[in-house]
């Protein structure tokens, strides 16, 4: 039990460092200004308790959506790498086929930061050791597409997509693209869940994101007449972030 509890421990703290890495968007740089390092009472919606209890399910096939580069994706291999090595899942990278934005990872990027967590030394050269043979392997897959460059949302997934992420154990959704893709780019009623929002899509969903667009579901009227009041910008200047669950959020 304790070894359990220390396990949801980890992950929902990489979950939460993840989320903040989202901040260091190299095309915004009013995100970047508030840097990796988040603020607990930025965290608007918390759910990584439960995302961590979903993650760690044994062998899972867990699916993660990037979004940049640099220490974004760095922390996102961090996070790759407790999965493998905890719950025994294979967990495959989602990255765009060519930056649309200046800073999008792509296939190149993530064997470039393990090359340089190799030349680092220490535990940044015993990470990238680990993640390279997970991915000989077969346990870490990298599947570049164009579907993430484009504008369809979710529902329009193609079919080779599809049979990726429908199975999945979870899908994590990284990046503020990715929460419009999955929510429609919509204004949503104040009262809409992201469990209804993304009832749609077959396999459980966590979406890690900081606030860079209006679109935003699962936060209470007055949380939201309060942030109003505090900030006008709280939707858009990348300072906020939310940690959501939804999907079909079914253990397997």
């Amino acid at each position: 039990m304790a070894v359990a509890s220390t396990n949801s421990e980890r992950i929902a703290a990489l979950l939460v460092g993840a989320l903040w890495g989202n901040r260091v968007d190299l095309s915004y740089a009013v995100g970047v200004a508030f840097g990796a390092a988040g603020d607990g009472a930025d965290l608007l919606c918390d759910d990584s308790a439960r995302a961590a209890e979903q993650l760690l399910l044994p062998g899972g096939d867990v699916h993660l959506v990037t979004d940049n580069m640099g220490s974004e994706l760095s922390m996102d291999l961090v996070l790759a790498d407790a999965l493998i090595a905890r719950a025994g899942a294979r967990v495959s990278l989602h990255v765009k086929m060519h930056p649309t934005f200046v800073s999008d990872a792509v296939a190149a990027d993530v064997w470039s930061l393990l090359a340089a967590f190799s030349a680092r030394g220490g535990g940044e050269a015993a990470l990238g050791d680990r993640l390279q043979r997970a991915w000989r392997d077969q346990r870490l897959r990298v599947l570049p597409d164009p579907f993430w460059n484009g504008p369809r949302f979710l529902w329009d997934r193609p079919l080779r997509l599809a049979r990726e992420l429908d199975a999945a154990t979870a899908v994590v959704l990284k990046g503020d693209a990715n929460y419009r893709r999955a929510v429609g780019d919509a204004l949503w009623p104040p009262e809409t869940t992201f469990a209804e929002a993304t009832g749609y899509l077959p396999a459980p969903v966590v979406a890690l994101r900081t606030l860079k667009s209006d679109a935003i579901v699962g936060l209470p009227a007055d949380q939201t007449r309060l942030l109003d009041a505090a900030d006008r910008d709280w939707r858009i200047n990348g300072r906020r972030g939310v940690i959501q669950t939804g999907g079909r959020w079914l253990s397997r």
